[in-house]
């Protein structure tokens, strides 16, 4: 299945990870556990109560120095002749959200502030959208060193392991 992964992203001894501000100049990294991480400072969530693990995820907290390159990363897809955000997966209906792009909203017609959306079978998505990419962007105060456009599916071949 497709992983939609719309946020910011950096990365920490090469490893690529979400995060988010916690206080001024400190940032929370977190990942999936893989043995190895816990050795290079990263911690597991755990209930205090219990001692119990609460995910399969590690976190880190570092200041902006420390992380290697940052950036905010998007989905898109051609679809049906337009450029479409790739909203959202929804597991439980088998199905993935589509957002139209600004130039597809006007080429169809639809007002800026019109937030349609098209709610298609993830198969049908799978099996008609021929180029699937990531934009990443530079986030105001880190390196910025990846590609800006990676693709998934380019001319209908699958670049990436579903």
């Amino acid at each position: 299945m497709l992983k939609i992964k719309n946020n910011d992203y950096a990365f920490f001894k090469g490893i690529e990870c979400r995060f988010w501000q916690v206080e001024e100049n400190l940032y929370r990294l977190q990942t999936s556990f893989k043995e190895g991480l816990l050795g290079i400072g990263f911690k597991r969530y755990e209930n205090s109560k219990t001692n119990e693990f609460l995910s399969d995820k590690v976190f880190i907290t570092l200041s902006a120095e420390q992380i290697q390159s940052a950036f905010r990363r998007e989905n898109y897809c051609n679809y049906q002749a337009g450029k479409y955000y790739l909203e959202n997966i929804i597991l439980e209906k088998n199905e993935i959200i589509l957002s139209p792009e600004l130039e597809t909203k006007k080429k169809l017609g639809l007002h800026l502030y019109d937030d349609r959306r098209i709610h298609l079978p993830y198969d049908s998505f799978v099996n008609e959208v021929t180029d699937i990419w990531e934009e990443r962007t530079p986030i105001e105060g880190f390196k910025f060193d990846v590609e800006p456009i990676v693709y998934l599916k380019k001319d209908g071949v699958w670049l990436v392991e579903l």
